[in-house]
């Protein structure tokens, strides 16, 4: 990038942000910590929805299976939810509902109901299996859990305690939603800012699920985010062009939004926010198919793509494609690593289409920071400016600061970052050192203030979008004796980013196949978390000099057997 266009876009960063500016910041005290937020942001969550519904009632919000509903009826559903979870469950401020069900419209019902009501979402992930979601409920009690027939059939099986509200037909336990929405809408509660809102689950070394806690602050100050990153793209392309960043709004085209990360993940709730934000479309895909999705693409003018970078690789594969993306004009890569090759391949079939990748966790309600356009064009592999609301260190193994250019931990502090873990004072106080967020995530920062990742010091597998923790699948395998030893690593995947693969040996006298070990894996875990392949000779595994496997190693070794292989 010129050292011109490098001065005009943070040019407008700066005036966007000034105090006169449409997203001038300002300085609050966030746990006794003072902390840069968003002016313009809404005081929560209902506040801000609010806002939306009378900006956008008569607009599409979302094409469920065919069925399309508005910002207004998704909202009054939700006001109606809110008004049945008061009345019949007791639902008060604070007050944990889970929702444990698959990408729908009543999901976003479910979600905007509780903390419209002033409880708090947890949101558990749809993906898992029974003993996963009872493990989870366990971690994150919820009184009142709203589920989708499957999900209550599941946590039935389970022995969950919870009273469940049942969205969807074939009704075996628990309360119709369509009873709840019977209720008279009910009126906001409105909660202080930095009350809990939502609890996603993230893992970390332990392979454990936690709940890291969202705040209303985190929240809207996310959601505005979004509009700030949009409306400074805006106006560097129309500075680039030579064109009003007003003109050149009035001729893009209705944000559409493709969802394919789950509502229960932080990306999904992204995507959610960010057509929100304009009186965008969410079009759900329940199930991939290449051939589904592209006709939802046609159907609907999908302006966005937003997933992993395997949903990119499938569309391009599918004959015909190109023809059938010509309304494509903004492609996000996001949930792990993109591959380059994924990126170019984007670029010779969507060349009209700007380019968008960011860096961000649970743990900082979603994106630290982003680049796009030109920006990314002209500085690749990086992973964008921070937020103007994130302070961000790059530190030494001793915790020391070190200099532009040099590879260390990254450390936030911001109004984006989670109050904590659910119940877990431990892990938490592990995750911070004096007031700032240590990621686990390795990288360096260039003379511009740009970002760029290394690698991850978390123990994790990034598959298709989905985490898969090592330490949580090794867990579950070693609750077989036949093994000695056992560990879980990721290696490359064009189509999914990563493959976990399961390394085992086997004791004295024992025996067991690849699908034995799949098997015993599938019974406990989502099916997402099985090994793609298992290996029973590389052992004995190298290890470090505290005793601990070298997964570096082990990786190695099995990649140069399988180049060998070739």
């Amino acid at each position: 990038m010129s050292d011109d266009t490098l001065v005009a876009y943070k040019d407008i960063v700066a005036k966007l942000t000034a105090d006169d500016g449409a997203f001038a910041l300002k300085s609050v005290s966030v746990n006794g910590a003072q902390s840069r937020v968003y002016a313009c942001a809404a005081e929560n969550l209902g506040r801000l929805f609010s806002r939306i519904e009378v900006q956008f009632s008569e607009r599409d919000l979302v094409d469920d299976a065919g069925q399309h509903f508005t910002y207004g009826e998704i909202i009054n559903r939700a006001k109606r939810l809110a008004g049945g979870l008061q009345a019949m469950f007791g639902v008060g401020t604070g007050e944990n509902v889970g929702i444990a069900m698959s990408n729908q419209a009543e999901w976003l019902v479910s979600f905007l109901a509780i903390t419209w009501a002033g409880g708090v979402a947890v949101l558990f992930n749809s993906r898992s299996g029974a003993d996963e979601l009872a493990h989870a409920v366990a971690t994150v009690a919820c009184p009142v859990i709203i589920a989708d027939v499957r999900r209550a059939a599941m946590l039935t099986e389970a022995g969950v305690s919870s009273r469940l509200i049942v969205a969807g037909q074939n009704l075996a336990a628990g309360t119709r939603i369509e009873d709840l929405l019977n209720h008279a809408p009910a009126a906001l509660v409105d909660v202080d800012t930095d009350a809990p809102a939502a609890i996603l689950f993230t893992s970390g070394t332990t392979g454990r699920p936690k709940g890291a806690v969202l705040t209303h602050r985190n929240f809207v100050n996310m959601a505005a985010n979004l509009r700030f990153l949009e409306t400074a793209g805006i106006a560097f392309a129309g500075h680039r062009m030579g064109v009003s960043p007003d003109a050149l709004r009035q001729m893009m085209p209705r944000v559409s939004v493709l969802v394919v990360f789950p509502f229960f993940h932080i990306s999904g709730i992204t995507a959610f926010m960010s057509a929100a934000q304009s009186g965008g479309k969410l079009t759900i895909v329940q199930r991939w198919r290449a051939d589904t999705a592209l006709a939802l693409i046609v159907a609907n003018k999908v302006t966005m793509l937003s997933g992993p970078p395997l949903i990119v690789s499938d569309l391009l594969d599918h004959p015909g494609a190109e023809e059938k993306l010509t309304t494509v004009n903004n492609v996000a890569v996001g949930g792990q690593a993109t591959p380059a090759s994924v990126m170019q391949r984007v670029g010779r079939a969507l060349p009209m289409a700007s380019q968008s990748c960011g860096w961000g966790m649970t743990e900082v309600c979603g994106s630290v920071s982003a680049a796009s356009g030109a920006v990314l064009a002209a500085k690749p592999g990086t992973c964008g400016l921070p937020s103007p609301l994130t302070d961000l260190r790059v530190v030494d193994i001793m915790g020391h600061d070190v200099p532009p250019g040099t590879t260390g931990e990254l450390w936030l502090r911001s109004a984006l970052v989670m109050q904590g873990y659910w119940n877990a004072p431990e892990a938490t106080a592990a995750a911070f050192e004096d007031g700032w967020y240590r990621t686990g995530d390795i990288g360096f920062v260039d003379e511009d203030g740009f970002i760029y990742l290394v690698d991850r010091k978390k123990d994790m597998v990034i598959c298709g979008g989905e985490n898969i923790y090592c330490a949580e699948v090794e867990r579950v395998l070693s609750a077989d004796e036949a093994f000695a030893e056992i560990s879980i690593f990721g290696v490359p995947d064009e189509r999914l980013g990563e493959r976990a693969i399961a390394a085992v040996t086997l004791r004295e006298g024992h025996e067991r196949s690849e699908e034995d070990v799949k098997a015993l894996a599938r019974r406990a875990l989502a099916d997402y978390k099985v090994p793609s392949s298992v290996v029973f000779d590389l052992g004995p595994f190298p290890r470090n000099a505290t005793g601990k496997v070298n997964k570096a190693a082990l990786r190695s070794a099995y990649l140069e057997r399988l180049l060998e292989s070739i």
